[in-house]
């Protein structure tokens, strides 16, 4: 089986129009080779085109036209095969595409395109290394805006350095503002940089999780959009050493000519710097000069630190303002069924997770109206509305007092938990407790019903200790922080039993909330669900003087 030729590179003047591949082979030639309706590509003699890399494999993957299209399928080859960087099984390839295999590195062209292209339209262009050679000139590390005590300037040359620094920070925060969004703050510091630096065009990169480059904010000195290239080597550079880089740049695109691609994209001084948040890199400051090689020099890679150094701070406070907003947004949503000092100390961090649902002991609470129906009868839906928003929010103002939990308002009833995500040792007494005021809130309702010719309302609580599973429940759309179980069960069914103006507990809840409340024994009830009758007392009050134990 004979050989196929060898990718070849065109003769002087001449060069390839239709569909092909550009680039660099293992061998570290440069070539071009024309694409037909199908080319394999492999290590194999019998590939179109023959790549002789121990990477590459036999029969590697091919590229098959489809319509006006060219599609790269990789064959299950050991290696496997890059476009952009990233791994592909099949891909419809679009031109200016980078396909690697093994240590080769091609383009593809389309051919549709004319040889020298129309100007991109105004934007950012990240490229490969394929098509930039930086020559880094040098290096700085991002080191704090520190400044030495009086007694400690010795000399001329350290005074004017740290001039130089009180000149940015004065420039930075003349100019620059923490309101508004990120990409408004970002607009600022190119600003700021423009007007320290001699610089043509400069960029401000967000660095995403997956190591991608995002343009967000964009300057021109004309103030006339052009595209701007940049080399992913450079901003890879930053990125991995956290360090500022001084560069020479020479953006070179392998569709054209060497002579052509210089005077397309010039070939510009360049400086790009580390922003930080929290230590952590999240964009890259870049900006570059189309004057002349070597514009920029050390010291304007020094300015352009210390303005890095000041964009952080700035960065920093944004974030810091960002989450101020989002924790007032999430104390506001706690705030629906936890008390401020609760909700407080959940977004502080001082509680467990609210998400981990968990077997834990709470002390239940219900209150429901009594004859609700009859009330809804008698009175207009306006008055019934303005009745319940009354009781619900009495009820929820006790609750809160005693920093326990309002879980939920269901119809007439309020159901509220003392436990997690914030227990006290007392949970069960602070229950009995907002039991009692409870019912005197809601004789000052009644009180203000009857002045207005309203007919009073009725409320029974029932409350009970023991274990429940507390945490958030519900679908993922929509959950609520609750607990249930057989003690949530038992309380409800207490406060069914009670009558009007009673507050009736466990047993459980009247033994772990001690000595204090003017308890009386009631016959064991036979609850719904419950084969044994649960033993209940009647909470009449506060005892002024201490019991040794509750009234039986």
């Amino acid at each position: 089986m004979s050989q196929v030729p060898a990718p070849f590179a065109p003769k002087s003047g001449q060069q390839l129009r239709g569909p092909r591949l550009t680039g660099r082979f293992a061998d570290g030639t440069l070539g071009e080779f024309p694409l037909g309706p199908l080319t394999s590509l492999g290590r194999h003699p019998s590939n179109t085109l023959r790549l002789v890399d121990r990477e590459v494999s036999k029969e590697h993957a091919t590229i098959e036209k489809v319509g006006k299209d060219f599609v790269l399928k990789d064959l299950g080859s050991s290696n496997g095969t890059f476009v952009n960087g990233k791994r592909v099984k099949e891909l419809r390839l679009k031109d200016g595409d980078e396909i690697a295999l093994g240590s080769s590195r091609l383009i593809f062209h389309s051919g549709e395109q004319p040889a020298v292209p129309a100007p991109a339209a105004p934007g950012v262009t990240v490229v490969a290394q394929s098509v930039s050679m930086p020559a880094f000139l040098a290096q700085m590390d991002q080191v704090p805006q520190n400044f030495r005590p009086v007694d400690q300037m010795t000399d001329g040359e350290a005074l004017r350095r740290d001039y130089e620094k009180l000149r940015i920070a004065h420039e930075f925060h003349r100019q620059v503002s923490t309101q508004g969004s990120q990409t408004g703050l970002f607009e600022q510091i190119l600003k700021v940089a423009f007007q320290l630096l001699a610089a043509d065009h400069g960029v401000i990169l967000k660095v995403a999780g997956d190591g991608e480059f995002i343009p967000a904010a964009v300057h021109h000195r004309t103030g006339k959009p052009v595209n701007v290239m940049l080399s992913d080597t450079v901003l890879k550079r930053v990125v991995e050493t956290g360090k500022a880089v001084l560069t020479a740049d020479a953006i070179i695109d392998e569709r054209f000519s060497a002579a052509e691609s210089i005077v397309a994209q010039g070939i510009r001084s360049a400086m790009a710097v580390p922003l930080m948040v929290n230590s952590k890199i999240q964009a890259v400051l870049f900006l570059d000069s189309r004057q002349q090689i070597n514009a920029f020099s050390e010291k304007d890679l020094n300015i352009l630190s210390g303005i890095a150094s000041q964009a952080s701070i700035a960065l920093e406070n944004a974030a810091l303002g960002e989450q101020i907003r989002a924790e007032a947004v999430t104390r506001a949503e706690l705030s629906r069924f936890l008390s401020k000092a609760v909700a407080d100390a959940v977004i502080s961090g001082e509680t467990e997770d609210l998400r981990q649902s968990r077997l834990a002991e709470v002390s239940c609470l219900f209150a429901d109206i009594r004859g609700f129906t009859t009330i809804s009868e008698n009175e207009s839906p306006q008055e019934v509305v303005s009745m319940l928003n009354a009781f619900f929010t009495a009820m929820a103002d006790v609750v809160f007092r005693y920093e326990g939990n309002l879980d939920k308002f269901i119809g007439d009833c309020v159901m509220a938990v003392w436990g997690p995500p914030l227990s006290h040792p007392d949970d069960a007494a602070r229950a009995v407790r907002a039991a009692l005021e409870m019912q005197e809130a809601v004789d000052q309702i009644n009180r203000n019903r009857v002045a207005a010719g309203k007919a009073p309302i009725e409320v029974g609580i029932g409350i009970n200790t023991g274990q429940a599973v507390v945490g958030y429940m519900g679908s993922a759309e929509r959950h609520e922080f609750t607990a249930i179980g057989d003690t949530v069960n038992t309380a409800s069914r207490l406060c069914g039993m009670a009558k009007s103006g009673e507050v009736l507990a466990s047993e459980s809840t009247v033994r772990r909330s001690g000595a204090g409340f003017d308890v009386e024994e009631l016959p064991a009830m036979q609850v719904k669900g419950k084969e044994k009758a649960v033993p209940t007392y009647r909470v009449h009050g506060v005892e002024h003087t201490t019991a040794a134990s509750p009234r039986r």
